[in-house]
C-alpha cells in the first residue's frame, strides 16, 4: 500500500533537484523507507531499532531556514531496548537513532561537512528540549552518479591542514556513514517491495543507466494487485520521467508512454492504456489552457494601464505579472479601467 507523503510537492527549478524531489517523495513514505532500511542499511543498526515506531524527525531540529536539508530524509527510530518507564515527560531519556537519507548525485567530498552540520542541528534541538541522552546518528548516503564511487568515502579530516607527518592537525571527531551506490546495481536484481524497486529502478535509468530503457524499471508495477494504486503509481513515475526528459531538452511523447504502458498493463487491454493516455493529455491541455488564460489576463491589465496612464511603474507591472489567478485578473482589469489614478489601482492590487 502506498502511504501518502507529507513532503512538499513544489516544482523543482533545477534539473538536479528533480531527482532529489522524486527520491524524497517516494522514499519519504515511512513503509517504503523501512523497506529500504531492511534491504540496504547496516544490519547491526537495523537489529537495534524498533521498526514499528519509526517516524519523521521533528522539523524544528533543523533551524529556521533548513536550506541544507531540502533533499534529506530524516527519521527518528526508537531503539528496542528503550525503558518504557522513561519514555514520557520533558526530560525523557529514551534512546533514539536518527537516520539521515541523503540523495547525492555528485561526488562525496562535501558529505562529511554536511553531515556534521546536520547532526549538530539535531543535537542542539534535542538539548533545548531537555533531552539527557542525545540521538545516535546513523547516516546513509544514496548516490546516483553516472559512475560508481571508487575508493574510501571522504572524511572531515581530508579538508584540514596536515602536519609534517602527513596527519591532520588538531583534534577531530569523524562522522561515519554508509554509501549505497545506485550505478553499481543491476535493475533486474533490485530487492525489496514493488514501490522501493520502482523508485530505485527509475532513478537508476534516469541517472546512471540508459534513460530510453526506463520502461524496464516499471516491471515491478505488475506486482501491484490494486488497479487504482497501479495507475496512481504509473502517473507518479511517468510524471518524474517527463520532468527528467524536459530537463534534458526532450519530451515524453505519446508513443513512448504507450510502449511503457504496454509493459505494465499488457494483459489488461488497450482500453486501459488509451484511457490513461487520454487522461494525461486532457490534464496537459487543461493546464495549457489555464496558463493561456492567465497570460492573456495579465496582458489585458497591463495594456489597459498603459493606455490610460501611459507609463506603468515597474513594481506595479511586476505585481501584475506575478498573478496566476485568471478570475482575480478579470477583477483587476475592471479596476484598471475604473481607477482614476495609479495609486487607486495599486490599492486594489
Amino acid at each position: 500500500m502506498v502511504v501518502k507523503s507529507s513532503a512538499p510537492r513544489s516544482e523543482p527549478k533545477k534539473p538536479g533537484n528533480i531527482y532529489d524531489a522524486f527520491a524524497k517523495r517516494m522514499l519519504g513514505q515511512v513503509l517504503v523507507f523501512i523497506d529500504f532500511l531492511l534491504n540496504y542499511a547496516d544490519k547491526e543498526f537495523v537489529d537495534e531499532i524498533d521498526l514499528t515506531q519509526i517516524q519523521p524527525a521533528p522539523t524544528h531540529y533543523f533551524g529556521k531556514d533548513g536550506d541544507e536539508r531540502i533533499s534529506d530524509l530524516v527519521f527518528s527510530c526508537p531503539l528496542k531496548n528503550n525503558d518504557k518507564k522513561k519514555t514520557s515527560g520533558k526530560n525523557s531519556e529514551s534512546w533514539m537513532a536518527v537516520i539521515v537519507f541523503e540523495h547525492q548525485s555528485k561526488n562525496l567530498k562535501d558529505i562529511p561537512h554536511k553531515l556534521l552540520k546536520i547532526v549538530s542541528a539535531i543535537w542542539e534541538g534535542e538539548k533545548k528540549e531537555g533531552k539527557k541522552v542525545l540521538s545516535a546518528p546513523y547516516f546513509l548516503v544514496l548516490r546516483t552518479g553516472k559512475k560508481p564511487f571508487r575508493g574510501t568515502p571522504p572524511k572531515m579530516s581530508d579538508s584540514l591542514p596536515k602536519g609534517r607527518d602527513g596527519k591532520p592537525l588538531g583534534k577531530m571527531v569523524e562522522i561515519d556513514y554508509d554509501v549505497v551506490d545506485l550505478p553499481a546495481w543491476d535493475v533486474s536484481k533490485l530487492v525489496g517491495g514493488a514501490v522501493l524497486r520502482l523508485t530505485l529502478g527509475i532513478l537508476h535509468k534516469m541517472t546512471g543507466g540508459n534513460e530510453d530503457e526506463f520502461p524496464e524499471a516499471l516491471l515491478p508495477l505488475r506486482e501491484v494487485v490494486d488497479v487504482g494504486e497501479r495507475v496512481e503509481l504509473t502517473n507518479e513515475l511517468l510524471g518524474f520521467v517527463d520532468k527528467a526528459f524536459k530537463a534534458r531538452g526532450r519530451s515524453l511523447d505519446t508513443a513512448t508512454i504507450r510502449a511503457a504502458m504496454q509493459t505494465v498493463f499488457q494483459g489488461e487491454g488497450e482500453s486501459m492504456i488509451k484511457s490513461f493516455i487520454d487522461e494525461r493529455e486532457a490534464i496537459g491541455e487543461a493546464r495549457g489552457e489555464a496558463k493561456g488564460e492567465v497570460k492573456a489576463g495579465r496582458n489585458m491589465v497591463l495594456k489597459a494601464l498603459r493606455k490610460k496612464f501611459k507609463r506603468v511603474p515597474k513594481h506595479i507591472e511586476q505585481a501584475v505579472l506575478s498573478m496566476s489567478d485568471s478570475i482575480a485578473l478579470e477583477s483587476l482589469l475592471e479596476h484598471a479601467i475604473d481607477s482614476d489614478t495609479l495609486d487607486e489601482f495599486a490599492t486594489a492590487l
